[in-house]
C-alpha cells in the first residue's frame, strides 16, 4: 500500500512539474529626459508706416504698421510644453533717429501703441485697453495661455508721432516675449 501511494505521488508530482510553462520574462528600463520648452515664432521681423501727408499726421487714430506685404496683423505662435504668459515692451526709451533734420528728433517709443487682435492661446487678454503705449518696461499682453503647439496670438501696432517731430526714419525694437509658468 505504501508503494502505491508513494509511486501516485510521484506520478502526479511528475505531472505538475513538466505541466508547468516555459517563460522567461525581463524588464527594460526606458527613461525620457524632457526639459520645459517654449518657443515663440514671429511672422517678419519688420513693420512700417509712412506719414507722407497732411492727413496721416491729422489722423487721431495715427497710422497702423505694416509688414512688407502690406499686413497690418503680426500673427504670431507659440510652443510650449507648460501654460505661458506672453509680455511686450520696448528696447530703448527713444527711437533712434537717422536723418539730416534739425527740428526735434528725440521721439519717445510711447508714440508707438500695441493690440492684441486675436487670441487662440486659451489665455486671457491682459491689455487693459485696446490701444496701449509701449515703454520700456514689461506689460502684460496675455496671461494663462495653454501649453500645446501652435497658439496662435496677433498683435498691431500704430505710430501717433503728432506735429513734433522732425523728418526722416525712426526705427524701434519691440520685444515680445513668452514665458512659462
Amino acid at each position: 500500500m505504501k508503494r502505491l501511494f508513494f509511486s501516485l505521488l510521484a506520478a502526479c508530482s511528475f505531472a505538475v512539474a513538466s505541466a508547468q510553462p516555459v517563460t522567461d520574462a525581463s524588464v527594460i528600463i526606458s527613461r525620457l529626459q524632457l526639459d520645459n520648452v517654449i518657443l515663440l515664432i514671429p511672422p517678419v521681423d519688420f513693420v512700417q508706416a509712412h506719414f507722407d501727408d497732411a492727413g496721416d499726421y491729422f489722423n487721431p487714430s495715427g497710422r497702423v504698421l505694416e509688414d512688407i506685404f502690406g499686413n497690418e496683423t503680426s500673427p504670431f505662435l507659440v510652443f510650449s510644453n507648460r501654460n505661458f504668459n506672453v509680455a511686450i515692451k520696448s528696447a530703448t526709451a527713444n527711437f533712434a533717429y537717422l536723418g539730416s533734420g534739425s527740428g526735434n528728433n528725440v521721439m519717445p517709443c510711447s508714440v508707438l501703441q500695441y493690440s492684441l487682435v486675436s487670441n487662440g492661446t486659451g489665455g486671457t487678454n491682459a491689455t487693459p485697453s485696446t490701444w496701449n503705449s509701449l515703454s520700456t518696461s514689461t506689460a502684460p499682453v496675455i496671461t494663462g495661455g495653454t501649453y500645446g503647439a501652435a497658439r496662435p496670438f496677433g498683435l498691431k501696432l500704430r505710430a501717433l508721432p503728432g506735429w513734433s517731430y522732425t523728418g526722416g526714419t525712426y526705427f524701434l525694437d519691440v520685444v515680445v516675449t513668452a514665458t512659462q509658468l
